[in-house]
């Protein structure tokens, strides 16, 4: 559970439109001083009213008959999501998706620092992709608490992504995101995110075959 500046729930949903809000006043400080909840909402495809109950989890942002300051609003929401202060993040998997995450540069920009990758080849470990070294997944233990790793990415097979997450989580990991193409099994309250791009293909196809 995620409280807000007043104690309440956050709900799942609203976090989860935090980092699109942040993104929007990136692009808008350059853009515009001011804008408007009516605007902004139009901007994303949502209501005036939802953006205001969306930003009052967080604080007391606009002002009535102003608008919200755009630059103002960027660096409180960064704060909020922890933009300036650094996150380590390790990735499992040292394969396709493992090396396009690790050249990925929108980590760097948003606050996130990679400090190793694992993997169990022999041939991989002591390797460097994009200048960040290979280890080997049986010495990870050490490593997360060295380090401080927060977040771990899971970027292997399917078979084994379970056993990896577990092992994560009995490591101290704090978070996961998971790239494997299956729907985690941990224990309940952990924070966890199940990528499957596979779906999000599938739901497009549907849509773009069955569109009228």
């Amino acid at each position: 559970m995620v409280k807000g500046k007043d104690g309440q729930e956050i709900p799942r949903v609203v976090i989860e439109r935090l980092p699109r809000y942040y993104r929007y006043f990136v692009w808008l400080e350059n853009q515009v001083e001011k804008i408007s909840s009516k605007k902004l909402g139009e901007l994303l495809g949502s209501s005036a009213s939802q953006v205001r109950l969306d930003l009052s989890y967080f604080g007391d942002f606009g002002q009535q008959g102003y608008g919200y300051n755009t630059k103002k609003l960027k660096n409180e929401l960064g704060k909020i999501l922890g933009i300036n202060h650094q996150s380590n993040f390790i990735i499992i998997g040292a394969g396709n998706i493992g090396r396009a995450l690790v050249r990925y540069n929108a980590f760097y920009e948003a606050g996130f620092t990679i400090k190793g990758i694992f993997d169990i080849k022999p041939s991989l470990i002591g390797k460097e992709i994009n200048g960040v070294k290979i280890y080997d997944f049986n010495k990870i233990d050490g490593f997360i608490k060295e380090q401080n790793i927060e977040i771990g990415i899971i970027a292997v097979p399917e078979e084994v992504a379970n056993d990896v997450a577990k092992r994560l989580v009995e490591c101290g990991i704090k978070g996961i995101l998971n790239f494997a193409p299956i729907d985690l099994d941990l224990p309940p309250g952990f924070p966890f995110e199940n990528i499957h791009l596979i779906d999000k293909m599938l739901a497009l196809s549907f849509i773009v075959k069955n569109q009228t």
